[in-house]
């Protein structure tokens, strides 16, 4: 957890650590609520910060998980409110963008969802999900292939 945390950072960097990777899940069946995207976002973006505040490189990593059975438009829609939290949080606690790696899901439909999407489709939602959310400063973009299977993600790619 966060406690605790720097003095962590701080010991694994003298261990030779340059990176650090903190995971948020958010799940859209039922939800996700308001107040669980800002814990998790704030959450996220305090890590972030304690790990540049310690030399670490933070990978940011905002994963949407694929349960349930909601189309690639809600898989979208929350993914934007998901990722502008994450930047906005990040820049209210004063973390340098070009200074870390971020670790997205891609825009997929629900894993029980009938309708599936096409590596086309998965390709142009991300895609404008990226143009949309990620500020040009971001470095390093590396996908989650979460719940995928290798060939799935491969082509998703």
């Amino acid at each position: 957890g966060l406690d605790g945390l720097a003095s962590r950072s701080a010991a694994y960097y003298q261990q030779g650590a340059r990176f650090a990777k903190w995971r948020t899940v958010v799940s859209i069946p039922n939800g996700p609520s308001a107040l669980a995207v800002k814990e998790a976002t704030w959450g996220l973006a305090r890590y972030a910060a304690i790990s540049q505040d310690n030399g670490l490189v933070p990978i940011v990593e905002p994963e949407i998980l694929l349960d349930g059975e909601h189309g690639i438009d809600r898989t979208f829609e929350v993914a934007q409110a998901v990722w502008a939290e994450v930047f906005f949080y990040l820049a209210s606690n004063n973390v340098l963008f070009e200074g870390i790696l971020l670790k997205p899901s891609m825009v997929t439909p629900g894993a029980e969802c009938k309708e599936r999407a096409t590596p086309d489709q998965v390709a142009d939602y991300t895609l404008k999900l990226l143009q949309r959310r990620i500020p040009p400063a971001v470095p390093g973009i590396m996908f989650l292939s979460g719940g995928q299977s290798e060939v799935e993600a491969t082509l998703n790619l």
